[in-house]
């Protein structure tokens, strides 16, 4: 039946209107998500709260438009909708907006929640433009009519998704995919619109509405070497010359024309060469500097994700020396690569963060551990790069009896030693603790433990003298 309104829209018009509606629903979801990586990381935690967010505002919005477009002038509130709709992805799909709630004085999931909740009245307001967009159809039976335009509007949503994580973020970047969300809102109010000048307020309203994504189109431009569907990347200088590359504003890589490196890559690199595992798997490559001023030449593969990570390392200032002879990038997820990768490696190393307090969780998993360990060479090693959080031991001790569940041989390493603290000074710090497990077949996977009812130390311990090698006695103390 025709809308209240007396205003119905053309079958084009009006099916265009829905896939604006629905491209830009999905696609603040998605950008919301990318958005908040750089503050709180992927973790399934933070994109349940907003997802949790985002669909109560579309349920509440569903029930308020069916009542909304019982009232006369549905087409009017279908074209404020999706305009006042186009003004909120401006201002918290942007950066000042992201910073805004972001920086919060709450716990990190407090400000996941907040920013979730600012984001949701986009959902709620484009719910509402689905059942205006109805009442504002031409005649026709109801129940085609809402099949239409429900069809509609989830094509946009399809749009909307593949259109913002496989084109719009990884070709042009978050600031021209917040700005395309923006336009094709404002384009859908101006398409919406019943036939009338459009008055200042609204001018001004649509001019400042694009004025903000386009501002930060400029400073993404000048300020970052890339911002995608991954992270945002940018160097910063250091007073010593040296160049830090940022990833979502974690200081990923270090290097200047001198060579040097973080003290973890450094410490890494001079086991490996000492250790004489040259052939390496790295997963994580950013900035790809692993190997550039090793001791010793190394052959790495690098892997990561993110598959602009060669043209992101050739982008940074020029202190940054060339990649180490001999390495290759791979564009793949960690583990689909292991399992389909080449095998026999000397040593993987597992350097991949997606934001300072999140590691990939699939790759902190004893499944992940043995694929990593079936991908070695007898006698080869595993290193891992964990950051060691005194405040967090519950996360710390099960991360670290994951790894020892799967290897056996694991010897750990405190950066903080390396700059001159005690024992207890160093366990207080937050620091990176490395990790380097051998593959042994015959002991990884050994859960025995020493009881009373089982005393067999004694035999372990002999088994143990009997098969090493002569030699002096140990001093006590030395």
């Amino acid at each position: 039946m025709r809308g209240p309104s007396g205003g119905s829209l053309a079958p084009p018009v009006l099916a265009g209107v829905l896939l604006a509606e629905g491209f830009a629903s999905l696609g603040a979801e998605i950008l919301a998500l990318r958005r908040m990586l750089p503050w709180a990381g992927s973790a399934v935690t933070v994109t349940s709260l907003l997802l949790s967010a985002y669909l109560l505002a579309l349920a509440a919005g569903y029930r308020r438009g069916g009542a909304l477009a019982a009232l006369p002038g549905a087409r009017r509130r279908l074209s404020a909708r999706l305009a006042a709709a186009a003004a909120l992805c401006a201002l918290w799909l942007s950066e000042p907006g992201v910073r805004l709630v972001l920086q919060a004085p709450l716990p990190p999931l407090g400000q996941v929640a907040l920013y979730s909740a600012a984001v949701a009245p986009v959902g709620f307001l484009l719910a509402e433009c689905v059942l205006l967009a109805h009442a504002c159809s031409p005649r026709g039976q109801a129940s085609l009519t809402a099949g239409r335009v429900f069809a509609a509007s989830t094509a946009g949503n399809v749009a909307g998704a593949l259109g913002t994580a496989f084109v719009l973020l990884p070709l042009l970047g978050t600031a021209a995919a917040t700005l395309a969300v923006v336009a094709a809102l404002l384009a859908a109010s101006l398409a919406a619109r019943p036939a009338a000048p459009l008055s200042w307020a609204g001018a001004a309203a649509a001019v400042l509405a694009t004025a903000v994504p386009l501002l930060e189109l400029g400073w993404e431009a000048t300020h970052y070497i890339e911002r995608n569907a991954h992270a945002d990347y940018r160097t910063v200088r250091l007073p010593d010359g040296g160049n830090v590359l940022l990833v979502s504003e974690q200081a990923a890589s270090r290097h200047d024309a001198a060579g040097r490196a973080w003290p973890y890559i450094e410490r890494f690199e001079r086991t490996l060469c000492e250790a004489g595992e040259t052939r390496v798997l790295a997963l994580g490559a950013a900035g790809m500097t692993m190997g550039r001023a090793a001791p010793c030449r190394l052959e790495i593969t690098f892997v990561d994700v993110d598959p602009a990570q060669e043209e992101i390392a050739a982008q940074v200032p020029p202190a940054w020396p060339p990649p180490p002879q001999g390495s290759r990038f791979r564009a793949a997820d960690a583990r689909a690569f292991l399992r389909g990768g080449p095998g026999g490696w000397d040593a993987i190393v597992a350097d991949a963060y997606t934001h300072a307090l999140s590691q990939p969780g699939h790759l902190l998993t004893a499944e992940f551990y043995r694929e990593a360990r079936a991908a070695l060479r007898e006698g080869g090693a595993l290193y891992v790069n964990q950051l060691s959080w005194p405040a967090q031991p519950l996360f710390r001790t099960r991360a670290e009896r994951t790894l020892r569940s799967v290897f056996a041989d694991c010897s750990t390493w405190r950066v903080s030693a390396e700059v001159g603290r005690g024992w207890f000074e160093g366990l207080q710090a937050s620091d990176n603790l490395l990790f380097r497990c051998r593959k042994d077949s015959s002991l990884d996977g050994d859960t025995a433990i020493y009881s009373d009812a089982l005393p067999r130390s004694d035999m372990d311990l002999g088994l143990r003298r009997l098969g090493a090698p002569a030699g002096p006695p140990a001093v006590p103390g030395q």
